[in-house]
Order: structure tokens, then sequence, then C-alpha cells
């Protein structure tokens, strides 16, 4: 399947910490060398990330996850299948927005986890810098 088809597509959201922990923990205790890492601050892997950097980089997240957001729901990690997870979203606490999809242009997620090698989503699904305002939330010029 496209990257971008799986990107858009179906995701069950993960409300509870204790599913959240539990997928980090099985991503974590089972680092498969078949997962790209974008995290989309920074430019697209064109290689999937190893075991080891796998591990640092979901346990960083994981972290700053727990440290962050501070409620009582997680609400900001989403995955294709509990189970059997090839693509994974995770929102960044600091930036959020409107995360569940009711806004007309949801935020981004910071960091795509995925078995599918990477295409753009930043150019493909972020709102150019010019809509971005306060005024253009109200009127579309």
């Amino acid at each position: 399947m496209d990257y971008l088809t799986e990107f858009r597509g179906r995701f069950i959201g993960i409300m509870q910490w204790s599913d959240c922990h539990a997928l980090f923990e099985n991503l974590i205790a089972n680092p498969a060398e078949d997962w790209y890492l974008y995290d989309t601050l920074l430019p697209m892997p064109e290689v999937t990330i190893d075991a080891d950097n796998l591990v640092k980089s979901l346990t960083e997240i994981h972290a700053l996850l727990k440290t962050k957001h501070q409620e009582r729901y997680c609400g900001i990690v989403y995955v294709d299948d509990l189970k059997n997870p090839s693509f994974v979203k995770i929102f960044n606490p600091n930036n959020l927005g409107k995360v569940c999809g009711s806004s007309e242009n949801p935020p981004i997620p910071q960091w795509l986890l995925s078995k599918t090698k990477p295409k753009d989503v930043i150019e493909k699904f972020a709102l150019p810098m010019e809509e971005k305002g306060f005024i253009s939330k109200f009127f579309k010029f």
C-alpha cells in the first residue's frame, strides 16, 4: 500500500495510558529493523532505523509523552493495529492543536513509525504558511 494512503487510513486512537505503555513496551521489546522512524521536523528518512536507535528513540518519545502530556488519558498516539502494528502516529504534546480530526486541518504528527518507506507528509498535508495566521481562521482570502 502507498504511504500516503496508509497515513490517511483508519487508525485506533489509544486513549488509556496502560494501552499506550503496552504499545511502547511491545515495540521496544521487539525492535525489528524494518521500521522507518520519520520525525516530521527533520528530513525524511531514506532507510530503516536500526534496532538500537529504534529502542533509544522510542524510549525518549515515551518519556516525553509521560512527562509533557499530563492528562488522565493518552489520546495522542494512534496505531493501525494494536496487536500487530505497522504504522504508528505520535503527536508531540507541545504541539497538539486539535488532534481529534474534527478540525478542518488537524496538526501533523511529529513522529511516524511505519513499515512502509515514508513520503513527505508535510508537503502533502500541512497548511501553507500564509493559511496558518489568526485572521485566516475566520476569513478565507
